[in-house]
């Protein structure tokens, strides 16, 4: 699959100034006297101290916005994004955890309205937390519009099970950016864990060769090579729709990216679901598009997936699952009419597992040099709005 070099350079290159500005953008916020909802070491539940209704603008966190075949992500802001404004947030977490990620740092969650880095206190392991996105606000993730997209909560929505739904929404005529993208992240990062959105991914049938890519993903990226194997370490574990072609899936895992040279480290799967096909599943070290090493084995299973007849991502609600070990990463879709399906359960050498912190973020963007399979014309702007709905979003 081809991955353009410009894109992923020019992501990487935002992504890392973003870090840097991140520590001076807390000490505006706090001496600003902005509100701060403190996050408890327990993981998740947050108590409010004093509620300024105050709106940042600020650059965004070192989450990505989706991955890198080319790709995806990422794409970090150019320019100093607007976070989409609200009212006091109000916690919606619930315990619904399988196995209890280990977080990374305990990080000062704020309003809708405000980013503010994690800390580096080492926080003991926290138990799941549930954002089913009732409410235009919330105290576990910071939401992101730029370049005219829109993130809004507490939309009714009858295919949602609580009847409620965020909605991430990029304009016509969008730029072609992850500068531009309508996102959501979680206010602190994770080292392992489980990851799961309830989505329907963006519908662009009625403008056919749009390219807009819905992601649902782990990313963290500091600049940094703690492995020392000469490449910046990048935590990213991608799942990925491109609009103009709902019934595939590309799945990727990252743990080095290198901006001056376009040189990275990742493993790649492409699931066509409605044909119930692995279009590939390789291993990668740049951006031509040339698989280095076909994989097999561990590193390749399940061989097959089964089909789901008539699928398509953006017509109704399936459940995303990432699932992130010191030993693997298992990828898992569910939809609303059937059981479990194992995308990938990759097991590989411990060099091919993200091991740096990462949040977990869902996003939509609108891409001009990644085409969807088989759909080389698949990269114009919308010409129409477009819409991914998110029911809910777990992290455990």
């Amino acid at each position: 699959m081809k991955t353009p070099l410009t894109r992923r350079s020019l992501k990487n290159a935002r992504r890392r100034r973003v870090y840097l500005v991140s520590a001076a953008l807390t000490a505006l916020v706090l001496a600003a006297g902005s509100t701060a909802f403190a996050v408890q070491s327990n993981g998740g539940t947050a108590s409010k101290n004093t509620a300024p209704s105050t709106t940042v603008k600020s650059a965004v966190r070192a989450h990505p916005a989706s991955d890198g075949k080319r790709k995806h992500h990422k794409k970090r802001p150019t320019s100093t994004p607007t976070v989409a404004p609200s009212s006091t947030p109000t916690a919606s977490a619930s315990n619904s955890a399988t196995a209890a990620p280990t977080v990374s740092s305990t990080p000062t969650a704020t309003k809708t309205t405000a980013t503010t880095a994690p800390s580096s206190t080492t926080a003991p392991a926290a138990a799941g937390s549930t954002e089913n996105w009732a409410s235009n606000v919330s105290s576990l993730y910071q939401k992101y519009a730029r370049g005219g997209s829109s993130v809004t909560g507490g939309v009714s929505d009858a295919a949602a099970k609580d009847g409620k739904a965020l909605n991430l929404t990029i304009p016509a005529g969008a730029g072609a950016s992850p500068s531009n993208a309508a996102e959501v992240a979680t206010n602190k990062e994770f080292t392992t864990g489980s990851f799961s959105s309830r989505v329907r991914t963006a519908d662009c049938s009625a403008q056919p060769n749009t390219g807009a890519v819905t992601g649902i993903f782990t990313f963290g990226n500091d600049g940094t090579d703690q492995d020392g194997d000469g490449l910046t370490d990048n935590s990213e574990i991608d799942i990925e729709v491109l609009c103009a072609r709902p019934d595939v899936l590309n799945l990727t895992i990252y743990t080095d990216y290198e901006d001056a040279t376009a040189k990275s480290q990742r493993v790649s799967r492409v699931v066509d679901l409605k044909a119930g096909k692995v279009l590939s599943t390789c291993y990668y070290t740049d951006f031509s598009g040339n698989c280095k090493e076909t994989l097999t084995g561990s590193q390749a299973s399940p061989a097959t997936v089964p089909a789901i007849a008539g699928f398509d991502s953006s017509k109704s609600y399936n459940d995303y699952r990432i699932d992130w070990t010191k030993t693997g990463v298992k990828f898992t879709l569910t939809p609303d009419s059937g059981s479990a399906i194992t995308l990938w359960d990759y097991q590989g050498p411990a060099d091919r597992i993200p091991a740096r912190p990462a949040s977990y973020l869902v996003n939509l963007w609108h891409t001009s040099d990644w085409a969807a399979e088989g759909k080389p014309n698949s990269v114009a702007a919308p010409s129409a709005p477009l819409t991914v709905a998110v029911d809910s979003s777990t992290t455990s």
